[in-house]
């Protein structure tokens, strides 16, 4: 009983999903003709019309199915929904070119309308602080541009997008980190911290995880620890503002050490 009811609330979803245009499209009768007339008037209204453009490219395909531009619709109809940038114009457009590299895999569009599908999750990402599904989703799209495809400048294209998402998730996590810091959850931020350090060593905001993770030792009293942080973000990025706040540390350091070692014979003679 629940999965029917799970199956009838995802098919309504999906209803209200489609029901996205708030106007009634038609087709001018000027805009018909042959298959490569409509192809060309379908190219005109794409940026201004997707919606006209998307009936026009599907007239093509129901008229002239075996037509060079009938292939070329297909990938038009995708095109006009990712032209509209809305999530839900998105989610069909990814569905749109994943049908296209699947009835057409060697055709020349191929590896267009499989990058097309990276970009549409790329699209749908949201910021560091926020939910990362679809930065997961495009960089695995992505990797799939340069599994299929190697050596096209669309794989090329795909690794660049890859390093992006990846700056984004690894900010991401190093947030959470800084978060658990603030709130004195020591043991959560150097969990996220070290994984930042693990998955994502091109972060490019390192000197700022170095110093926090020093900082975070040092709140646990793990002096040690921390004066080894401290010391990589001097010696990595001594040109970072972070340098100068980890030399702060250090010294702070230096003086509480040198502090407990003139202590400490004072306690051993106490004790004595």
């Amino acid at each position: 009983m629940k999965k029917s009811a799970l199956l009838i609330s995802l098919v309504l979803l999906v209803a209200l999903t489609g029901c996205r245009s708030k106007k009634t499209v038609t087709i001018d009768p000027s805009d018909k003709g042959s298959d490569k007339t409509m192809y060309e008037n379908a190219m005109k209204y794409m940026t201004r019309d997707p919606d006209k453009a998307r009936l026009l490219f599907k007239e093509i395909g129901q008229l002239y199915p075996d037509s060079i531009y009938a292939n070329k619709a297909k990938l038009g109809i995708a095109d006009s929904y990712f032209k509209e940038r809305d999530s839900s114009s998105l989610i069909m457009a990814a569905a749109e070119y994943q049908e296209y590299v699947s009835l057409f895999p060697y055709s020349p569009d191929a590896v267009y309308a499989k990058y097309q599908i990276g970009m549409c999750y790329y699209k749908q990402m949201r910021k560091p602080e926020r939910d990362q599904t679809s930065t997961f989703s495009a960089i695995k799209a992505f990797e799939g541009v340069i599994q299929q495809y190697p050596g096209t400048p669309e794989a090329g294209e795909a690794r660049k997008k890859i390093d992006e998402c990846r700056q984004v998730l690894a900010t991401h996590y190093f947030r959470i980190g800084y978060y658990n810091y603030l709130m004195k959850s020591y043991e959560g931020a150097i969990a996220r911290f070290k994984q930042v350090m693990d998955e994502y060593p091109e972060f490019n905001g390192n000197d700022k995880l170095l110093y926090y993770t020093g900082k975070t030792y040092a709140a646990m009293q793990d002096h040690a620890t921390a004066l080894s942080f401290f010391q990589r973000v001097l010696g990595s990025h001594a040109g970072s503002k972070y340098a100068r706040k980890a030399q702060r540390r250090i010294r702070k350091l230096a003086r509480l050490a040198e502090k407990e070692k003139k202590e400490a014979p004072a306690e051993r003679d106490a004790e004595t």
